[in-house]
């Protein structure tokens, strides 16, 4: 008999979470083994007609406020029947609690909370973000098992009151053979940007979100930008364009104009990463942030602010500097840049085999097909 796991989501937008689990199905094993199902709260986003090309049914609910009315939740029970899943997986807190819910009401023998952040400053969020958060966890205690993707996470979790059951800890996995190296990324992208030969790419994948951090981003490029100005730098994500008026005011206001170049929300970001000479992430807060061994797969080294389990990640292939300081970070950058050509390839080539050889998506797989077939047994 096959396992029918029920994956309930937030959202199947271009997040680290959501791209965790299309990557988890898409090497899960065959559904003689596994079979799994996908409800999104909202739309289908990115990742919901990828899913569907692998034949992985997805129901999207479209949910527009929360907390949703109980139609909207009573509509799928007959869904959720259908499918009839042993598991309960849900992604992100919205997810969790939905889940918890529908899952109780229809009888799923195990529910799973997963989550994939740490030190979340919730001042930044909607006050029904913050009281969802403490409402999980007084109910934490409520679900089978809480998966967390880093040991930052399950700490801050811990000191927020959850207290469940079982803690797992499964870090992100990643596809080493989709992010690799290109020695000819470097040349394409500065000819596609008309880039100058002996210009340096600083890079940055982050969706526009006050935990990212863009602020000090471009403080820490203003300050980069004086010394060598021959740096540029390239941000992608959500949000990252033209059209935010907050990002031009903060290019503008560090003196930054002609040097940045918004590139918005990708889906070929596994072909842009090789072409970085750093790769920089300036969040307050993570989980085991994706866009950093994504970047290290593709053998670029990187500097991180010390959040989450990044520096765990990074160990030695790279740089680790306190958030919010762009004094710290901007001579990180030009240490650096500064370095040789043939040192920063050496730092990109060991951190390319640190994700290979601790965390290749197929480790990652084989640990959550394991989780998930103890508990039918």
């Amino acid at each position: 008999m096959s396992l029918r796991v029920l994956h309930i989501i937030t959202t199947l937008s271009t997040g680290g979470a959501e791209s965790m689990l299309y990557n988890l199905l898409t090497h899960s094993p065959n559904k003689s083994i596994i079979e799994n199902y996908v409800i999104s709260l909202s739309g289908p986003g990115h990742y919901g007609p990828l899913l569907g090309e692998m034949d992985v049914p997805v129901r999207c609910l479209n949910l527009d406020k929360f907390p949703p009315k109980p139609s909207d939740l009573f509509r799928n029970f007959a869904l959720i029947k259908k499918w009839n899943p042993h598991v309960i997986q849900t992604w992100l807190y919205h997810a969790d609690l939905i889940g918890l819910i529908v899952g109780r009401l229809t009888r799923v023998p195990k529910i799973l909370w997963n989550i994939r952040c740490s030190n979340m400053d919730l001042k930044q969020y909607a006050p029904t973000t913050r009281w969802i958060f403490s409402l999980l966890s007084k109910l934490s205690h409520v679900p089978d098992i809480i998966i967390v993707n880093s040991e930052a996470g399950k700490r801050h979790h811990i000191q927020a009151g959850y207290a469940p059951k079982r803690w797992e800890v499964l870090p992100n996995g990643f596809d080493t053979n989709l992010y690799k190296p290109d020695n000819n990324a470097r040349k394409k992208m500065k000819q596609a940007l008309g880039l100058d030969k002996t210009s340096l790419i600083v890079g940055m994948v982050a969706r526009y979100d006050p935990m990212k951090d863009h602020k000090t981003f471009f403080n820490t490029a203003g300050r980069v930008n004086a010394v060598l100005p021959n740096t540029r730098f390239v941000l992608i994500g959500k949000d990252i364009d033209e059209n935010n008026i907050d990002i031009k005011e903060m290019i503008k206001k560090n003196g930054l104009e002609g040097k940045v170049y918004l590139l918005g929300n990708r889906t070929d970001v596994p072909s842009i990463y090789p072409a970085f000479d750093i790769f920089t992430l300036t969040s307050l807060g993570e989980g085991f942030p994706n866009a950093i061994g994504e970047a290290m797969a593709c053998g670029v080294p990187c500097i991180t602010t010390d959040v989450g389990d990044a520096a765990f990640i990074v160990e030695d292939t790279g740089i680790v500097v306190p958030s919010r300081k762009a004094d710290a970070l901007s001579q990180a950058w030009v240490d650096m840049l500064s370095l040789p050509l043939k040192q920063r390839i050496e730092l990109g080539r060991r951190a390319r085999k640190r994700i290979v050889d601790n965390f290749s998506i197929s480790r990652i797989v084989q640990r959550y097909q394991t989780l998930h077939l103890k508990l039918l047994n």
